[in-house]
């Protein structure tokens, strides 16, 4: 593992391109910081552009989309019928945690591709063991 490996979540989209929300800040320093490997998926992508589609309309949702699309140093995971299998899994596993299937997807991604932390809102993509940032 390299620290400059980091996995985003849909959550820390949204505190980077909402000036309101909590994490604002601390988005704002990872997007402008060191140049790091960023990882995130197609679902986290579909998930966050249609938060923002639902929450704030067209073109906050077209905004997001550009700056993703723009986003250095971005790789993009996809699903197939093998990842699709092993987000079952990774379901199964933490059944009773209320984890949505975006975030066993990111879960399955981030063990297949050895990734230990996490820029996320929320506490899910810690569930193995992963750091997860902000804190607090």
């Amino acid at each position: 593992m390299r620290a400059s490996e980091v996995f985003l979540d849909s959550g820390i989209f949204v505190a980077f391109l909402n000036r309101k929300d909590r994490h604002h800040s601390q988005a704002v320093a990872l997007f402008s910081g060191p140049p790091v490997r960023w990882f995130t998926s197609a679902l986290v992508r579909s998930e966050a552009y249609s938060w923002f589609l639902h929450k704030y309309g067209e073109e906050a949702a077209r905004h997001f989309r550009l700056f993703i699309d723009n986003l250095d140093h971005l790789r993009m995971f996809d699903t197939d019928p093998e990842h699709h299998e092993n987000v079952g899994k990774v379901l199964d596993r933490f059944r009773g945690t209320k984890l949505t299937y975006v975030d066993a997807s990111s879960l399955a991604f981030m063990s297949r591709q050895n990734i230990k932390r996490a820029w996320a809102t929320d506490h899910h993509l810690g569930l193995t063991g992963a750091e997860v940032m902000p804190r607090g």
